[in-house]
């Protein structure tokens, strides 16, 4: 799953750069791109942060180790930027709720890196350090679309 992330997250990236030079079919490449980013933190989170293989997901002896609070805090990330995610899309292509969207997954988000923060402290686990990282870059992007002006992308 970490391939299809980096995947996605180039072709996102690409996207981005057809819209800011205004190539042609900017629009599908960004509608393929982000959604399925989205997708994939929304519902795998919680696998791919705990660096569970795909076929892996249904074995009992896959989640041997990891406690509720592994797991909980991968959701957490999960959704809060699944909805950076989608937010970054509707921010590009200018789509209202964009904001919303931005805000809510920051909010969500600095939650998570709080708790993932409090739980380093006690447990010293790299697993936080990565989710405080992957937080941290997410947050930042979030509030840099944030301060964005609202039609910088040109997308009508």
């Amino acid at each position: 799953m970490k391939k299809l992330e980096v995947i996605l997250i180039i072709g996102a990236v690409i996207g981005l750069f057809l819209v800011l030079f205004n190539v042609p079919l900017h629009t599908l490449v960004v509608t393929l791109f982000f959604p399925a980013l989205g997708v994939l933190y929304y519902c795998l989170g919680f696998a791919l942060f705990n660096d569970i293989r795909f076929r892996d997901i249904f074995k009992a002896d896959s989640y041997k180790g990891l406690g509720i609070w592994r797991i909980l805090i991968a959701i957490g990330t999960g959704i809060g930027i699944s909805n950076l995610t989608i937010g970054f899309m509707f921010s590009i292509m200018n789509y209202p709720l964009a904001r919303a969207l931005l805000i809510e997954g920051s909010v969500l988000t600095l939650i998570v890196f709080v708790v993932a923060i409090i739980k380093n402290a006690r447990d010293k686990n790299q697993f936080y350090r990565k989710i405080m990282m992957r937080c941290l870059v997410f947050i930042v992007l979030g509030i840099i679309f944030l301060l964005l002006p609202g039609q910088i992308f040109g997308t009508p």
